[in-house]
Parts: structure tokens; C-alpha cells; sequence
């Protein structure tokens, strides 16, 4: 049995990473609550502080290094407050499991995650904050035997959604299970979410803003992957959805266009009430159709995977814009000398393109002399050199800000979706494969800056 202590630090129980909690209908994994990302990371944090030997819980201190280094976080100014305004949050959250009681009756039963939360005052360094669990939690996180969800926290350290890693604690456990599927009506997956009816009304909406997204991150962020969903429609409308996954290494980067689409083959008809199924592949064949229309226009010029990656990158009307601007250049006359290069710098543009929008020069056969030519050339050269740079640092500084703060990346996705820039945003993407998109840096440096003034300021 584990030493009892009143007060047990991250060293007395050594760099473990492991988590471990109460699984199946009644367990933490399926019940109802909410958390964002940072009290996710606080909570995690206090399980792998919970030996498998101990019969009581003690109060735990957290420093805030520990948190960074278990989830490969950047310190800021701020990283002390962020740590211990999502513990006090915690203090108010509390879970819901429906159960059958010894008298035969299902009940209701609300139980709250932390009694306490500690955080140190007056002139001493703010490294370290005292959290306890509600006593309530013991059968759900002490002396587990059976039926218990284990795994490495820090599988979940690039995720960027509370669905996400609620998903991935379902999936997890069932992959733990030697299971590779997994079958959850939409009923039960909005209860263990905690969306009601007023988030989300419609279907098509919580597909899109929790599952496909949730789907996404875990297939480019962690060791899951989701091959595909499935969904079972009942007099046209989806009942249930299951979830397709395997096992994979912890992605380095994030993959280009990689992730869960939207669209659905037609569903497989059926002579009796059963249930159809709709698949929700990885491979979106809608590209592949696209593809094949775009691709005869401008077949002279670049590749069948150039126009792929173009719609990859950027939205289809993004790309039959610039297309169609570059042929319009061509027949009225103008001399572009690398039209590959030229559509890309078009689909490319952080601008929404019109045929009344000023777009980058291409060379007239009325140009100016040689000399002056070259000496334009050059000098527009080293302005382009000097804007990219100062595009790119904006834009690691901007990732750097969503790293030490996924709690503002549904405030910042919510941001880049509105306005003038919004029709640029793919739904069916997370925010993080957004924002590689260059067409989505201008109101991704103003959402940015907008929750840190200062965050350009040294930017030259």
C-alpha cells in the first residue's frame, strides 16, 4: 500500500504519465460533463499523481512546470493564472451518471470533481497551486480492477478541443478492449457531451462543429486514428454513428489535407425499416470530381496534384476565382511567363479575389526598357523577401499564442469564420489546419492580437 500523505508532490511519485479512471455507462469516460482543454490538463495532471495502491485521495500540489513538461507547453507570463483559474473552475464542475441503484431504480446522481483549490498569496513565487478531490470520486479513481480506462496523458497534448479528448477517452477504452469499432447513437454521444438541444439543433451541425472535427483531431494529433464513421439513418435521419479506428504513432506534423470530410456516399437502399448506413470516408471523392472539371483549364500549364493541392490549400471558389482571373489575363493579352507559378501566387492570395481587386502585375508586352526592368524586378523581389518574412514571424508568433492558450481557439475559429474571410474557413478542418491556410492569415493575426495586444509588438 502507497505511503499516505497529507500533501504528495509530482516527485514523490515519480515522472509517471499515466492516467487511469473508472470506464463503461457508469464510469468518468461516458458520463456527463464538460471541461475545457486547461482543466482537462490540471485534472489529468492529478491522476497521474494517484498511485494504483492508494485508498484515499490527499491534496496535491501541481507546479506549473510539471504541467508545461507533461504536455509540452510554453511558458508565458500567464501560464500560473491560466493553471489556477482552470483548478478553481473545477472546484464548481461536476459530472452526471444515470445508474441502477441496489433498489432496482435508475437514478440521477451529480457528483462534484474537487473540494478544494489552493493557491498561494502575498510576496512568495507563484509556482504551485493545492487541489484536492471530492471524496465522491473514490470508486471512480481508487482501487480499480475492472472495467477501467488507462492511458499516457501525454497522447493528449496537442489536442485542441474538449469533444476531442472526450472522444478520445470512448474510443481509447474500446480500443483497449481489442474492440476497432465502436457503435454510440446520437442521443447518448450529445449526452456525454453535454450538448443540449438549443447547441447545435440540427444533425448536420453537430457533425460538422463536433464530430468531424473531434475526428480530425485525434487522426492528426494523437495516437488514434479514426478511419471513418458510419452513420445509421432511420426514416432519413441519423440515429447513431460508428466510429471505424486503429492504432498509430503520435503524428510529427500535421499532414496536408488530411482529415475526416464531409462528404457521404449515397446511402445503401433497403427493402425492410432497418436502419441504412452512411460511410463518412477520409477520401473525399467530391475532390476527386473537382479535380477532373478544374484540372482540362489549365492542363498546359500545371499537374492534376497541383490542382489537388490547390483545393487542398485553399476553398473551391478561392481557386475557380484565380483560375479564371489567370485565363482572363492570358486571352486579353498580358505575357505571363510562368502561368504554373503565377495561378499558385492567385490561390495563394491572403485576399479574396475579384476581377475588380487589384492582384499581383504581370508583364505587358508594352513593358519598359531591359535596365529598368531588371531594377523593378529586384526591388520588388526584396519587398516580396521582406513581407514573407514578416508574414512568417506574425505567423509563429500567432501558433505560438494558440499553443499556450487553447482555451481562445474556439474564440479565435470563431472569429476567422465571421465576416468577409469566413466563406475561406473549411468546417470540416480543425482550426490548426485552417490557419495554414494563407488566404486565413489576415483575420487569424487580428483574432490573435486582439486577445494579446502586444503579441506583434517586437515583430519588425
Amino acid at each position: 500500500m502507497a505511503k499516505e500523505t497529507k500533501v504528495r508532490k509530482r516527485a514523490d511519485i515519480g515522472e509517471r504519465t499515466i492516467a487511469r479512471m473508472k470506464a463503461g455507462r457508469n464510469g468518468i469516460v461516458e458520463a456527463t460533463y464538460r471541461m475545457d482543454v486547461v482543466e482537462f490538463r490540471v485534472f489529468f495532471t492529478m491522476l497521474t499523481m494517484i498511485s494504483p495502491d492508494d485508498v484515499t485521495f490527499c491534496e496535491y500540489e501541481l507546479r506549473v512546470a510539471d504541467i508545461i513538461r507533461l504536455f509540452s507547453l510554453s511558458r508565458d507570463g500567464r501560464s500560473y493564472e491560466t493553471i489556477k483559474e482552470a483548478a478553481e473552475r473545477l472546484v464548481n464542475k461536476t459530472m452526471v451518471i444515470y445508474h441502477t441503484k441496489e433498489d432496482g431504480n435508475r437514478y440521477r446522481t451529480v457528483i462534484p470533481f474537487l473540494t478544494s483549490a489552493s493557491s498561494q498569496i502575498g510576496d512568495a513565487k507563484m509556482e504551485s497551486i493545492r487541489v484536492t478531490f471530492h471524496p465522491e470520486l473514490k470508486p471512480f479513481l481508487l482501487q480499480l480492477r475492472t472495467e477501467y480506462l488507462e492511458f499516457d496523458v501525454r497522447n493528449l497534448a496537442r489536442v485542441q478541443s474538449q469533444y476531442s479528448i472526450r472522444l478520445y477517452m470512448m474510443l481509447r477504452h474500446q480500443m483497449n478492449l481489442k474492440k476497432t469499432s465502436v457503435r454510440y447513437t446520437v442521443e447518448r454521444l450529445r449526452e456525454v457531451f453535454e450538448i443540449g438541444d438549443k447547441d447545435y439543433p440540427l444533425y448536420g451541425n453537430f457533425k460538422q462543429k463536433v464530430l468531424v472535427r473531434a475526428c480530425t483531431d485525434l487522426s492528426t494529433t494523437t495516437n488514434i486514428r479514426v478511419d471513418k464513421m458510419e452513420e445509421e439513418r432511420s426514416n432519413r435521419k441519423v440515429v447513431a454513428v460508428v466510429f471505424h479506428m486503429s492504432s498509430q504513432e503520435l503524428p510529427l506534423v500535421l499532414p496536408d489535407g488530411e482529415g475526416i470530410t464531409t462528404s457521404v456516399s449515397t446511402p445503401v437502399a433497403t427493402s425492410n425499416k432497418k436502419s441504412n448506413k452512411v460511410v463518412v470516408e477520409i477520401d473525399d471523392p467530391a475532390t476527386d470530381s473537382l479535380v477532373d472539371e478544374l484540372h482540362p483549364l489549365v492542363a498546359q500549364y500545371v499537374g492534376r496534384e497541383a490542382v489537388r493541392t490547390w483545393l487542398h490549400q485553399s476553398s473551391e471558389e478561392q481557386v475557380r476565382t484565380a483560375i479564371d482571373y489567370t485565363l482572363k489575363q492570358l486571352k486579353q493579352g498580358a505575357t505571363i511567363k510562368n502561368v504554373g507559378g503565377y495561378l499558385q501566387r492567385m490561390v495563394s492570395m491572403s485576399i479574396p479575389l475579384s476581377f475588380d481587386e487589384p492582384v499581383p502585375p504581370v508583364t505587358k508586352t508594352n513593358r519598359p526598357t531591359d535596365v529598368q526592368s531588371n531594377v523593378q524586378k529586384e526591388q520588388q523581389a526584396l519587398e516580396n523577401a521582406r513581407l514573407e518574412a514578416l508574414t512568417e514571424k506574425k505567423y509563429q508568433a500567432a501558433i505560438q499564442v494558440l499553443s499556450d492558450h487553447p482555451e481562445w481557439h474556439e474564440t479565435v475559429a470563431e472569429h476567422m469564420q465571421s465576416g468577409l474571410f469566413g466563406k475561406f474557413y473549411k468546417e470540416k478542418l480543425s482550426l490548426l489546419e485552417n490557419i495554414r491556410n494563407p488566404a486565413m492569415y489576415g483575420p487569424l493575426f487580428q483574432a490573435v492580437e486582439r486577445l494579446k495586444a502586444d503579441v506583434f509588438t517586437d515583430i519588425d
